[in-house]
């Protein structure tokens, strides 16, 4: 831009000189010399700050001493409406603050020369008012040129401003969906600071990776959390097609709950087709690249209470003895079924079923009637 700027100096100055200005002739001419000279600067010595400070004065100073030049407003043919993109290019290259000095000095700088008009040296009055009037056109439509492209530039940053907002909370947003459920994040956002309810009936469900530990010593890291990380992210997805919650992992345990969002007994049926559902595609993943892979799945419902902690990492919990419980069903079942208490088995015992594995004695709980969820009828 510099460098064009230096050249319409240089034709500038030529028309003045041809047509007679020749005292004139030498502002926009030095402008060229001058401001091409600390461009070059600039690109030798990289020092920004000098660059730009040496270009505003120029911009301020070269419409001013061309209008004393050339007489008035009229025979220099407005030019000193140039000087108005000196505030304007502060606004754009520096910050607000400088820009408001700026601006001062131009309002400044026109009131002086509007005093010294016709004062201080005599007016180089050879222009024909043809090209007064020609230059007249240029000079106005040229500055509004400028300055509709400086304004569609901010404007252009404001929109790209608020894109990269926009897309910064809908990301924000959708980091916050994975951790929290829909109308908890909602509260949060809503300003709720402590988040925290208590539900009669909840289905817990908890599946751990069967023989996980004895393989992850075999593999390497990057093996082991690339392969649990495809069979959890299946399982995300298993989730989400139920239309479950996902509460958290545990190393390689996987809990989910239902009915946490709506109080209907269809969602016992859900995590129930989400249990049929992950213990048959389990197969499809391996651990170490050889061997399937199998899950214990443990399920119970009961009572809870869900809530929020944490103020900087959140973490959407679920407490109490169902949890327990279903923790229990999982750790006390066995490889490759979903073992379910009584309590599960009469809700879903029309629609699915089961094979009753007897009075089992469960680490305090006691003796338990527990059942084992084998298909949908």
């Amino acid at each position: 831009m510099v460098p064009l700027f230096a050249l319409a100096g240089l034709i500038w100055s030529v028309v003045y000189y041809y047509f007679g200005a020749k005292r004139s002739a030498f502002i926009p001419g030095g402008y060229s010399v001058i401001s091409f000279a600390s461009f070059l600067y600039f690109r030798w010595k990289k020092e920004f700050h000098f660059f730009r400070s040496a270009q505003l004065v120029l911009i301020l100073l070269l419409p001013c001493l061309l209008h004393l030049s050339l007489g008035n407003f009229v025979s220099s043919s407005a030019v000193i409406i140039w000087a108005m993109l000196c505030p304007l290019g502060a606004l754009a290259f520096q910050n607000t603050r400088a820009a408001g000095q700026w601006l001062v000095l131009f309002l400044a700088a026109v009131i002086i020369t509007f005093f010294l008009e016709n004062k201080i040296i005599e007016a180089d009055d050879t222009l024909p008012a043809w090209l007064i009037n020609v230059l007249f056109a240029l000079n106005i439509s040229a500055v509004t040129f400028l300055t509709f492209f400086v304004l569609r530039y901010f404007v252009n940053q404001t929109e790209k401003a608020k894109e990269m907002l926009a897309a910064e909370r809908e990301k924000s947003e959708r980091l916050l969906l994975n951790i929290l459920p829909a109308p908890v994040a909602k509260r949060l956002k809503e300003g709720e600071k402590i988040i925290a309810n208590e539900y009669e009936e909840i289905a817990i469900l908890f599946a751990d990776i069967v023989g996980f530990t004895k393989t992850s010593e075999n593999i390497t890291p990057a093996i082991l959390v690339g392969n649990l990380n495809k069979i959890f992210t299946h399982f995300d997805t298993l989730v989400e097609k139920n239309g479950l919650e996902k509460i958290k992992t545990i190393g390689d345990s996987y809990m989910v709950a239902s009915g946490l969002m709506e109080n209907r007994t269809e969602h016992i049926h859900r995590i129930a087709n989400l249990a049929l559902e992950m213990i048959n595609d389990i197969k499809m993943f391996t651990l170490d690249g050889n061997k399937p892979c199998d899950v214990r799945i443990g399920i119970h419902a009961g009572p809870v209470i869900a809530g929020v902690i944490g103020s900087k990492k959140f973490s959407y919990d679920i407490w109490g003895d169902a949890v327990n419980t279903a923790s229990r069903m999982e750790s006390f079942g066995e490889p490759g079924k979903i073992q379910i208490t009584q309590k599960v088995y009469d809700h879903i015992k029309n629609e699915y079923e089961c094979e009753y594995r007897g009075q089992t004695e469960i680490k305090s709980k006691g003796a338990m009637n527990l059942y084992f969820l084998t298909r949908k009828k």
